[in-house]
């Protein structure tokens, strides 16, 4: 099992995340496209290669992503529409998203087995999650779980915020 950490960072002009480990070590780093469609995230690792990208589809009734690690596409990320609990869609291997009511805490399931959690850390400056993942195979795909479900927090609050505001 390996715990990693995803860091937002709040002030910053591009959408930018450190992933880092137990040991508080850089990872991977995920950078933001600031204005292009569609919307879409790298994953790179500390040499600045992307192994990993997280794509927006443009227009869709609910949110969805394309995860794509090493060049191939190997999952497609989709809200579901439901009332009460967030609910994702995953086209990967057998594999579902569930949240609680506040969309802050995600375990990821394989064939009804636990492969991997996510949890909110609520006192951080930006958000702040604890990933733990059971399978090293599944690393990458969690990680783009993670930013998927980020953006779709982000965009929704935003939207929100405007419709209030």
């Amino acid at each position: 099992m390996r715990k990693l950490y995803i860091n937002q960072k709040v002030l910053s002009m591009k959408e930018k995340f450190t992933v880092l480990n137990d040991q508080e070590s850089p990872v991977y780093k995920i950078v933001g496209s600031m204005f292009a469609i569609p919307k879409h995230f790298d994953i790179m690792d500390l040499n600045d290669n992307v192994i990993a990208t997280v794509t927006k589809e443009p227009i869709t009734w609910m949110p969805k992503f394309h995860l794509t690690i090493d060049g191939k596409q190997v999952a497609t990320i989709k809200k579901q529409f439901s009332f009460l609990k967030p609910h994702y869609e995953i086209s990967a291997a057998g594999i579902s998203v569930s949240g609680d009511f506040w969309d802050m805490n995600f375990a990821v399931v394989r064939n009804e087995k636990t492969v991997g959690s996510v949890e909110k850390r609520w006192f951080s400056v930006g958000d702040k999650y604890e990933i733990t993942i059971n399978n090293p195979e599944d690393e990458l795909l969690i990680v783009g779980l993670v930013v998927a479900i980020d953006y779709v927090k982000h965009a929704e609050a935003a939207a929100r915020s405007s419709a209030n505001g």
